[in-house]
């Protein structure tokens, strides 16, 4: 694997193998039925060629794990942070003994990449009869499917049964094509302010405060799911003051997920807010914060007790402002 400095040195062709995320599955007469009655979308009106980013809940609405899910043949797939598949697992297997679905950790089954989309293109037709042109849809294959994702970067999710991953691989070294490891991917991802979780702070979020609902992960007008009380409330109150911000540092920074922010009020610093993704690379730090939702790119901040470095918001690429609802709030 290749390493890079700053996000910036990244080629126009490239393949990163996602080796941090893993693959839980839901098969079964009922699944669809069940992971509906689970996460914040959709899903029994999902299509196969769809692919839909969404949290799974506890009953009071903190988010166990963010996701991205989609259809494979007659299977859901949660793509899924590892850290955070374990708490996930769990919790859906706890209410899964009642229901006709079968859930399991499938990892091993599958390899997961992000590809540019050229190298899907000259690698992966063989696989897939056409590239999806729109972002968050994909098309599935024999041995696996791939969406157009939709970070920043003109690239494409790929997962690949182990077999097809490994011939992937060997078309990859092969061709000489520059390959790098998941911290680039997580890189852009924070660049595009797709926040996340990991086991240290599961169940501490409410969706909205990862800014899930600016990214097409909650639809509010669908039934009752885990959580879904306090998530509903939590709009139609007005109760969230909080929302996930992205950082770049120009510096290889000590920083943790977990780890407390602090921001400048006149001469003192207060606590500002918590690390929820982190991504380092040689000579720059990227990172992703739960703030006060009126941050803004003048505010500054530093680590908790920390004056050596102090650092600025990004700009978020969407509006976290909620879209209209269908639903009718009762008096």
């Amino acid at each position: 694997m290749q390493k890079l400095n700053h996000l910036s040195d990244l080629p126009t062709s490239y393949a990163i193998s996602l080796t941090e995320h893993s693959v839980i599955t839901l098969v079964g007469e009922q699944a669809s039925q069940y992971l509906h009655s689970q996460v914040t979308v959709n899903i029994e009106a999902l299509s196969e060629n769809q692919v839909r980013w969404s949290a799974h809940c506890d009953n009071k609405g903190k988010a166990w794990s963010v996701s991205q899910i989609c259809r494979f043949n007659d299977t859901l797939l949660m793509l899924i942070n590892t850290s955070a598949c374990k708490a996930s697992l769990t919790e859906l297997k706890k209410y899964g003994v009642f229901s006709k679905v079968d859930i399991t950790d499938s990892s091993t089954n599958f390899k997961q990449y992000f590809v540019s989309a050229d190298i899907a293109k000259l690698l992966l037709s063989n696989e897939f009869e056409s590239l999806p042109q729109e972002p968050m849809q994909s098309v599935v294959g024999s041995n696996g499917l791939l969406f157009k994702s939709d970070i920043n970067e003109n690239g494409y999710y790929v997962v690949l049964t182990q077999d097809a991953g490994i011939n992937f691989e060997a078309q990859l070294n092969e061709q000489d094509i520059p390959q790098f490891g998941p911290e680039v991917y997580a890189a852009m991802s924070i660049t595009s302010a797709r926040a996340d979780i990991e086991e240290v702070n599961g169940a501490e979020f409410v969706p909205q405060m990862l800014n899930v609902q600016a990214i097409n992960g909650i639809d509010f007008d669908k039934g009752c799911y885990m959580g879904q009380e306090v998530v509903a409330r939590t709009r139609f109150l007005g109760k969230n003051k909080r929302a996930a911000f992205s950082f770049k540092v120009p510096q290889s920074l000590s920083i943790n997920v977990g780890d407390t922010i602090e921001k400048q009020l006149g001469e003192n610093w207060r606590r500002g807010g918590t690390v929820v993704k982190v991504a380092r690379l040689g000579a720059e730090t990227h990172f992703m914060a739960v703030l006060p939702n009126d941050t803004t790119t003048q505010d500054n901040f530093r680590l908790h007790d920390t004056s050596d470095t102090s650092f600025g918001a990004l700009p978020l690429p969407y509006s976290i402002e909620q879209a209209a609802s269908n639903i009718k709030r009762k008096r």
